[in-house]
């Protein structure tokens, strides 16, 4: 009897993808949940919010003087996560300032229109598209909003908004994150804290951004999501400052340390880094 092997060594071949090149990629924050990310030649806006008004409760009207002090000259794209006044008030500024085609939810895009943005500079996105750019491409990811109240968290903009408007007339509007790819990169952008978690499912970005307010309400809220994102190399916190002062860095407070605690024991190769507002770092 003839016996054969179950392996033939000598004809295995193992392929292997190669990994695609990384080109240097420089992250600035903005405060509150706002991101400049510069990659490729390509600059491209998260959330961007510079005016910090002392009283929400007023008509916000968009501080020209702070957006020409910090937003860039020229961008190729504005994402808004959802519709809050605190990431969405300077946006539309911000695109008719720099060119940026603007990203967001029908809120966004009514704001936006209302404000004067060109049509032509306008994506209006409901979730699960995934949007190919000269340079660059960016998934739209359905998420959720943190859990700061159903009156805050649910409701459309209504169509033709009048504005200025106050805070309560900026409703959130769907919440969405985003997966930009560029450059050899893959950056995860959640503004606020919480998240679908099969939504999440396969996507491992090597720089995660990532919001910690009010996550002891989501069931163990940062073992969970570094998990499911495969251990991130880096995640960098947002949206941890005070929305309506202005720009001021101070070493973690104690919500801030316990978040650092929680990443480092559930991804212990994780790096995690809380920016300094408006310092520009490469990775």
């Amino acid at each position: 009897m003839r016996l054969w092997p179950l392996f033939f060594t000598a004809c295995a071949h193992v392929s292997t993808v190669p990994t695609p090149p990384r080109d240097p990629i420089a992250l600035t924050y903005l405060g509150v949940a706002g991101w400049q990310l510069e990659a490729g030649g390509k600059t491209i806006l998260t959330d961007p919010y510079f005016s910090r008004p002392a009283d929400a409760n007023q008509p916000l009207v968009p501080d020209v003087a702070a957006i020409a002090a910090h937003a860039p000259v020229h961008a190729d794209l504005i994402v808004v996560g959802h519709s809050h006044f605190d990431h969405l008030l300077d946006a539309a500024e911000v695109a008719k300032r720099t060119g940026a085609e603007l990203i967001g939810s029908l809120s966004t895009m009514r704001v936006a229109i209302a404000s004067g943005v060109p049509e032509a500079q306008l994506t209006g996105i409901s979730g699960g598209e995934d949007l190919a750019r000269s340079g660059f491409s960016v998934r739209v990811i359905r998420s959720l909003h943190s859990m700061i109240g159903a009156a805050d968290t649910l409701g459309e903009i209504g169509e033709a908004p009048q504005l200025p408007m106050p805070q309560s007339g900026y409703k959130a509007g769907g919440t969405f994150a985003y997966l930009i790819e560029i450059a050899g990169h893959e950056v995860l952008v959640l503004d606020t804290a919480n998240f679908i978690e099969s939504e999440l499912a396969g996507i491992h970005p090597d720089i995660a951004i990532i919001a910690p307010g009010l996550r002891e309400q989501i069931r163990d809220y940062s073992c969970r999501l570094v998990h499911v994102l495969g251990d991130p190399p880096i995640v960098l916190a947002t949206h941890f400052d005070d929305w309506h002062h202005a720009p001021a860095d101070q070493p973690p407070g104690e919500d801030l340390q316990k978040f650092i605690a929680e990443i480092q024991h559930c991804s212990p190769h994780t790096r995690v880094i809380v920016p300094k507002h408006f310092e520009r770092m490469t990775f």
